[in-house]
């Protein structure tokens, strides 16, 4: 499902859809979008199916339609249409359609290259900037991403997603004031752009102020009600306020909508295991092998496989806590338990007493 915001820098990308050249040169006829421009979408499909009817050979109404068939979230169908647009004209805007359909669908492999040649072929839109960043940064190729959030900044300087972005780029290389400072900027331009509440939710968390963090929770949830992020984030609030059965049912709700989030399942073990329930424990562990190597992964694994009566899992496990951190105590104490368990002589009855007992 397309987020709420991710439609609202496509939306842009529409209506900025003539883009603006870097050079004037022959440049195909856009269709009058007065003509077709109308608020109910399907009247607008409507529209531009008629004037495609009329005009089969304008690569710029495919564009067009893909565009909107993008906004209702047919993307299949937009893909083809952008198809049919490219192959009409090679108009730049027409590659631009065609990475933001293929940045839906999550190819985004696909959208860069796309993406990349709108741009070197004198297409300019703050939106395709937008695009790029976010691009880069998914590959972690920050110094891009940087460029591109710099070149939409320029182009639109109160671009809500262009500060975003440029807030993004900013959190990831480390510089987490200036990052909250843009994404402030953000909100007020746009106070109801969830994904900045979101990301403004988790610093505030990873610093630990909880005031704030909870805030931009409850707004970034009131705008994206299915984020699953912000759903994790309300989890992690709830069990600082020792709500573990809340915070239960949070991290339920991330993995309704996103079963493979890793940092989900890790505290779903940890709290399963607190609960008893400790082959669910190790079932949500095993859903999280990004943590393995954590020391509270490890402990909720080991304790759960003894509790079971996997000693020599367990043990093994304990073992492993102990090359990451030699002086855990708990771990050694463990260690000790078990190799006495598993290595003690088991006793045997002896001959007399077991005639006298009857056997």
């Amino acid at each position: 499902m397309m987020s709420r915001w991710v439609l609202s820098w496509v939306v842009l990308g529409m209506l900025t859809l003539s883009g603006c050249g870097k050079e004037e040169g022959t440049r195909e006829q856009m269709v009058d979008l007065e003509a077709v421009a109308v608020e109910d979408p399907a009247k607008q499909l409507v529209s531009l199916s008629e004037a495609i009817d009329r005009s089969k050979r304008d690569g710029s109404l495919y564009a067009r339609r893909a565009m909107v068939l993008l906004r209702q979230g047919e993307l299949d169908r937009a893909l083809s249409d952008v198809n049919e647009a490219i192959k009409l004209s090679k108009e730049p805007a027409n590659f631009f359609v065609k990475a933001q359909v293929l940045y839906l669908m999550g190819r985004h492999e696909e959208a860069l290259p796309l993406a990349l040649q709108a741009e070197r072929n004198s297409y300019e839109s703050s939106s395709l900037y937008v695009l790029l960043t976010e691009l880069y940064l998914d590959r972690g190729a920050y110094a891009k991403a940087s460029h591109f959030a710099r070149q939409a900044l320029e182009l639109s300087p109160d671009d809500p997603h262009a500060i975003y972005f440029k807030g993004r780029v900013l959190e990831v290389t480390g510089d987490t004031a200036v990052a909250i400072r843009h994404y402030q900027q953000a909100l007020e331009l746009k106070p109801d752009f969830a994904e900045t509440h979101r990301s403004l939710a988790g610093l505030y968390l990873a610093q630990q102020d909880l005031a704030q963090a909870r805030k931009h929770t409850q707004q970034g949830l009131r705008q994206s009600p299915e984020d699953p992020q912000l759903w994790h984030y309300k989890g992690i609030l709830q069990l600082q306020s020792a709500r573990k059965d809340s915070a239960l049912a949070s991290f339920e709700k991330v993995l309704s909508l996103a079963d493979t989030m890793q940092a989900a399942h890790f505290q779903m073990a940890q709290l399963q295991h607190g609960m008893g329930a400790y082959e669910l424990a190790l079932q949500h562990l095993e859903s999280a092998p990004r943590y393995s190597n954590v020391l509270k992964y490890l402990s909720v694994r080991a304790s759960s496989l003894e509790r079971l009566g996997e000693n020599l899992a367990a043990l093994r496990t304990y073992e492993r806590m102990l090359t990451i951190e030699p002086k855990h105590t708990y771990a050694q104490q463990s260690v000790a338990r078990l190799r006495y368990r598993l290595e003690r002589p088991r006793p045997q009855l002896d001959s007399m007493a077991v005639r006298q007992r009857g056997f």
